[in-house]
């Protein structure tokens, strides 16, 4: 385990270290998420693939949560 991960894993039993980290995560995910479904609908994809889109960003925030 490099120097990083054992800070990383330390700094994550401070609650509220671990609160904003996934907090800023999902942040992140969510603005990825919202840009690549912009470009989608701004290439005039099918209705099929942003549904596609939006179900594998469903499924990716509930794994989060877990």
């Amino acid at each position: 385990m490099t120097n990083y991960e054992k800070l990383f894993q330390e700094q994550m039993k401070d609650p509220e270290f671990a609160k904003a980290y996934r907090d800023a995560r999902l942040e992140r995910m969510l603005n990825e998420f919202l840009e690549n479904l912009k470009e989608k609908i701004s290439r005039d994809e099918s209705k099929e693939a942003l549904l596609n889109t939006i179900n594998s960003m469903q499924r990716r925030l509930t794994s989060l949560q877990t």
